[in-house]
């Protein structure tokens, strides 16, 4: 075709067009890009993105946070640091604040906080404060959980009967499930009524974990007096293990039925020990609702209510229907006899609630609590006790297996009436360690060392013999 003057100004008309379009879709997009974000992490476990468990926390919390960061302004590459953690989470919470400062030049406020490393950082939230010394993730959700809890409350572990401790340091004891609450904010003692008669009234909770000696009656008359008032109370018990506590069994409803729980479905996992018991499935219950990994319970005892409508009762644990109450010594070959155990499926696990007129709670509602007012104060005016037949699935030997952490922290959490923390998971994360075995690595290695550069030797010759003969 030949181009005359007419085509060749159509041409340079088209190509002018063209890129004037071109022009007006880029800015287009930038303009875009002003106005709206968008952000996708692709790394595994998401590292770059806040986990699940702070998502939670910051989506449950409405008033804002103000985050100091003591960084010198010339350390460009720390600010960054921080700032980018930060931003993660002004993603789900847009009134959290960040803010550097100069330890060099605000001498005075870093000596009083006492800041010794740059790179720390001081969280305000209301009326409170506190010092994180590593900038991390886990450091930072843990200090605005602790913040946002009641600090005047404490849960509180009875001891002087050879109870198990959350400062012990034995398999048995629970320094494990003492550590996690510490950094959640749940402030933990231990009590010895014998030398303390009156339980603080700033008591959240109290604690009876598995007692090896018998309480005295006016023990046991403290305890209930504490219940008649309304204290809240956890009970993890063991198998064939009254310990003098058979008044406060009667006085919540609850039977605890003889012999100890028998699950022949661990055998399906691998566990060759009868004795241990298997919840897979939860009730529906605040506690409970968000749990979705099983919980393992070693030498569990079954229990049932059998009160009257003094208790709300809730089923928290039941067994699956293959097991049973074992009334006989456990053996390797145990077996169902209809006509002395207990078929399943068995409770091992209550909540009991009922409405009382303490308003002692300083629960900010505001800030934990936003479903409404009705709903606040009725959890205010709770009572609330738990009753676990067994004791060992919290201590440092399984608190690590399956689902058991979650559960155990999710019982503080609503004891406690932090009923806005259950739904927060406990962070986990993904193994990225490769373990390889001899063989494997000799493969690789030969692979590697002997296969590749060989083949690669091989394609050039036949290359070079290729065009040589060509």
């Amino acid at each position: 075709m030949q181009i005359n003057p007419k085509i060749k100004r159509q041409l340079r008309w088209q190509n002018n067009f063209f890129v004037l379009l071109f022009l007006a879709v880029i800015g287009l997009l930038a303009w875009v890009s002003l106005q709206y974000e968008f952000n996708a992490d692709w790394t595994n476990n998401k590292r770059n993105t806040p986990s699940d468990a702070t998502i939670t926390l910051l989506e449950k919390i409405t008033a804002p946070i103000l985050i100091q960061g003591f960084v010198s302004n010339e350390n460009k590459t720390l600010a960054a640091e921080i700032s980018h953690l930060i931003q993660g989470y002004q993603r789900f919470k847009t009134n959290i604040t960040l803010q550097f400062v100069d330890p060099k030049i605000e001498l005075a406020l870093a000596r009083e906080i006492g800041v010794r490393n740059e790179g720390e950082l001081l969280i305000h939230f209301e009326d409170r404060q506190e010092h994180v010394l590593a900038a991390t993730e886990k450091n930072l959700t843990n200090a605005i959980q602790r913040l946002a809890r009641i600090q005047e409350n404490w849960l509180l572990f009875l001891e002087g009967h050879d109870e198990r401790s959350p400062y012990g340091g034995s398999n048995f004891d629970y320094s494990t499930w003492h550590d996690i609450m510490k950094s959640k904010g749940i402030l933990v003692r231990t009590y010895n009524l014998a030398s303390n008669p009156n339980i603080p009234e700033n008591t959240a909770a109290l604690v009876i974990a598995d007692p090896q000696k018998p309480l005295l009656p006016g023990e046991v008359r403290i305890i209930l007096d504490f219940l008649e008032s309304g204290g809240n109370l956890l009970w993890l018990l063991e198998p064939n293990s009254e310990q003098g506590l058979e008044p406060l069994a009667e006085m919540l409803g609850i039977e605890r039925l003889q012999g100890m729980v028998v699950d022949p479905n661990t055998q399906l996992l691998g566990i060759n020990d009868p004795r241990f018991t298997l919840i897979p499935e939860y009730p529906r219950n605040t506690i409970t609702e968000n749990l979705n990994s099983m919980s393992v319970f070693p030498t569990a005892q079954a229990l049932e209510f059998f009160g009257d409508d003094t208790w709300d009762a809730s089923t928290l644990l039941e067994t699956l229907p293959r097991t049973w109450a074992e009334s006989e010594e456990i053996t390797a070959d145990v077996s169902l006899d209809p006509s002395q155990d207990i078929p399943g499926p068995l409770v091992i696990g209550l909540s009991l609630s009922r409405s009382t007129d303490d308003k002692d709670d300083e629960l900010d509602l505001d800030t934990l609590a936003p479903a409404g007012n009705e709903e606040n104060e009725q959890m205010l005016n709770e009572q609330r006790v738990i009753v676990i037949g067994d004791s060992d699935f919290s201590s440092d030997a399984y608190i690590g297996q399956a689902g058991n952490l979650d559960f155990a922290m999710n019982l503080i959490n609503w004891l406690t009436k932090s009923d806005a923390f259950i739904s927060i998971p406990n962070k986990t994360s993904i193994d990225h360690s490769l373990n390889l075995s001899k063989t494997k690595q000799m493969i690789i290695g030969f692979g590697f060392l002997l296969v590749i550069p060989l083949s690669l030797l091989l394609i050039g010759l036949f290359i070079w013999f290729r065009r040589k003969n060509a």
